[in-house]
């Protein structure tokens, strides 16, 4: 396949699960930890766009391997850690002619960048999260240069990564779980759309290796079907009578493929479930920043003509509308509403658990919103991390101020409404304390309402 016709598919860059995997999750992988990186300029912003102006200003010098190419020196020039590989073998993805239950596709995550590998290709799959656009796709050569340059990939890629039912309509990632044959292609999905916080365990991770265990339902990784995906009519009936659960708790991935030509041999459990959530609040942020302008707009217009914007929401119609219904989708996947159960532990097989949470700030008894639970839920203070994003941190004072009212009325509640009660009255304390000792523009915005 050649690299121009491979680029035609870059659409389906991330059609099939991301995992995350190996050695530990370093400190400065976050958005936050990076932003005095480049000198004393801040570089909020699209990762991939900084890392382009520092390798064109002979800051940075990526070095090539001549078995991996530039992928070791892009994990350590971006802050991803070896320790978020992840092994797909699904050919749901950009280059269908290359991955396979024997060699499949690794990828590597921080908080805002998706590095994509494949044997024997020509290029890496690059997908970072822009502040304010969501998500912008890349390649980059895996021939020798004296200077790497990262290649913008545009409208074919929005043909998948900006579809309705997939991203929510905005430029975004998706997390696809789905049973394939036995020679990695696809025969049904395991639920529809992408896998959210709310997909039952059982039904995710269908198409990739996965190592670590889910409690007693399990989880849908490291199967495929003997048949061959042309042979089964009635995909819906076989999917329904595939056990997929006999290969479903692996401590390590022994004879399933060769693990050599990788950086590691783990597909980590517990990553892969922090994306899900991860991939899934970025497309949401977006969404809110797509809805934003109008409603700014009629907002300011309204100001204008003296009209009060405080009371009752804010006038303008539907811009302001949407927004609040943006806003009110985004806040509810941020506080886990309707997360699947857990019916026993969750466990991985790298120190990935460990290190995950050494990345985000702490309050003064040393709690953060990356600590991870694992035995009853995911996150052992359900709000999403991710409000320390660039992305988040980006979004209009008005969206982002409709967002701290909604989750100041949650958290601040006497009575929790329904949707709510995952959100014990202790959960609910300690999160507001952990957000007003690490947010400070959430104790302005909070002192500025008169909270």
């Amino acid at each position: 396949m050649t690299i121009r016709r491979s680029r035609a598919l870059l659409g389906l860059l991330f059609a099939t699960a991301v995992l995350a995997v190996g050695a530990g999750w370093v400190r400065g992988s976050s958005p936050a930890a990076r932003r005095t990186s480049h000198g004393d300029v801040p570089t909020i912003g699209d990762p991939i766009v900084q890392l382009q102006a520092q390798l064109d200003a002979g800051e940075v010098v990526l070095a090539h391997d001549s078995v991996l190419g530039y992928l070791p020196a892009v994990l350590t020039a971006l802050h991803i850690p070896v320790s978020s590989q992840g092994l797909v073998f699904s050919r749901t993805s950009l280059q269908t002619d290359k991955i396979t239950p024997w060699s499949p596709r690794a990828i590597y995550f921080s908080d805002d960048v998706y590095i994509g590998y494949v044997q024997e290709s020509t290029f890496l799959e690059i997908a970072a999260v822009d502040p304010v656009r969501g998500a912008v796709f890349y390649t980059l050569s895996q021939e020798p240069r004296a200077r790497p340059v990262f290649s913008r990939e545009t409208t074919t890629c929005l043909m998948c990564h900006q579809s309705r039912p997939a991203t929510g309509g905005v430029p975004g990632f998706m997390v696809i779980s789905t049973l394939t044959d036995r020679y990695g292609y696809p025969v049904v999905g395991m639920h529809e759309g992408s896998t959210t916080d709310a997909t039952p365990l059982r039904q995710r991770f269908g198409g990739w290796y996965v190592t670590g265990s889910a409690g007693a339902a399990g989880h849908a990784g490291n199967v495929y079907s003997p048949r061959l995906a042309h042979e089964i009519t009635d995909k819906s009936a076989y999917r329904a009578q595939f056990d997929v659960r006999t290969a479903r708790a692996r401590d390590d991935l022994a004879g399933a493929f060769d693990a050599t030509p990788y950086l590691s041999a783990h597909s980590d459990l517990v990553a892969l479930m922090v994306l899900v959530h991860q991939t899934t609040v970025h497309n949401l942020i977006t969404a809110v920043h797509e809805s934003a302008p109008d409603a700014v707009f009629a907002d300011s217009m309204a100001r204008a003509r003296g009209r009060d914007t405080t009371a009752g929401g804010h006038p303008g119609g539907d811009p302001a509308a949407r927004l609040r219904r943006d806003v009110e989708r985004l806040v509810r996947a941020m506080l886990f509403v309707g997360e699947a159960p857990f019916d026993g532990p969750v466990r991985g097989t790298t120190t990935f658990a460990t290190n995950f949470p050494q990345a985000g700030p702490r309050d003064a008894q040393g709690r953060s919103l990356r600590d991870l639970d694992l035995a009853r839920r995911l996150f052992t203070y359900p709000l999403s991390f991710l409000i320390y994003s660039d992305s988040f941190d980006a979004l209009p004072a008005l969206a982002k101020g409709e967002v701290y009212r909604q989750l100041d009325d949650v958290l601040g509640a006497t009575h929790t409404p329904s949707e709510f009660a995952h959100l014990q009255p202790a959960d609910r304390t300690a999160i507001l304390e952990i957000l007003t000792a690490t947010k400070p523009d959430f104790v302005a915005w909070r002192r500025a309402v008169g909270r």
